[in-house]
């Protein structure tokens, strides 16, 4: 048996009781670190809560997946995923392969980034377009595929939630991120991204250190804005309770 399972956003303070009991009859547990970020005392903590033997999973172990299934065949195999169970296609491809050899797999809910973040900030869910990630960029690599979803949104007058790439257990740093956007405006020239624009950023969304900062872009890059894990909204229009409820849930900087 399989349970992949949502971790939510708190680490295991965000367990529901049946997500703790189930842990607790698991033979093996492994705690996902490559598609999101916890807070670091997370694995420690779920030690105390695991029946079994609790692992790290990396990446590589994540999209190899079968590890996890052969193991699933004969034992009960549980699966744990900062934020959501199924927001990542790769959590979804292990479920479809479980389907396939027969075995069950089970899918327990918790909260995400994609609607905690824009829910916090008081903006209207339905006015939310496509998610984009932002990537490290590289000499060779800069992906303007990422301005055009953006632009995409904002000429539909819908906001964008800008995920951002981790690396060495840290998401990008939102002033790096919002100083690629420029980069990419200077290639693409559609002046939605500028020094003005307005922009949400959001750090410890649903921790105790949570910071939901609504400035301009040169605000968020003069004042270097950084911390992990962060993400990013791009407002298109607000309306007029949306901006009522952004300035009373935000901080605003000079």
């Amino acid at each position: 048996m399989l349970n992949i399972m949502g971790l939510g956003l708190r680490g295991p303070r965000s367990l529901t009781l049946e997500e703790a009991d189930i842990l607790r009859d698991s033979d093996i547990v492994y705690f996902e670190t490559y598609t999101s970020i916890s807070p670091e005392s997370t694995f420690d903590s779920l030690k105390d809560l695991c029946g079994g033997t609790l692992k790290k999973a990396d990446r590589d172990f994540i999209e190899r997946g079968m590890d996890i299934l052969v193991e699933a065949k004969t034992k009960i195999v549980t699966l744990i995923v900062t934020g959501d169970a199924l927001s990542a296609t790769t959590h979804n491809e292990i479920r479809m392969e479980a389907k396939r050899l027969g075995i069950t797999a089970n899918v327990f809910e918790n909260a995400s980034i994609i609607t905690a973040f824009v829910s916090r900030t008081g903006l209207f869910n339905y006015k939310m377009g496509n998610i984009v990630s932002m990537p490290f960029v590289y000499e060779n690599f800069f992906p303007t595929s990422v301005y055009d979803k953006i632009y995409l949104n904002y000429s539909n007058n819908m906001h964008t939630l800008l995920l951002l790439d981790l690396a060495d257990g840290k998401t990008m740093p939102p002033y790096q991120a919002l100083l690629t956007l420029i980069g990419m405006e200077e290639k693409r020239k559609k002046q939605i991204i500028t020094g003005d624009t307005e922009v949400i950023v959001g750090i410890g969304i649903a921790t105790e250190n949570e910071e939901i900062i609504n400035s301009s872009i040169k605000n968020i890059i003069g004042n270097r804005i950084a911390g992990s894990p962060a993400s990013i909204i791009i407002p298109a229009g607000l309306n007029e309770k949306e901006r009522e409820f952004l300035d009373a849930f935000s901080i605003k900087i000079p």
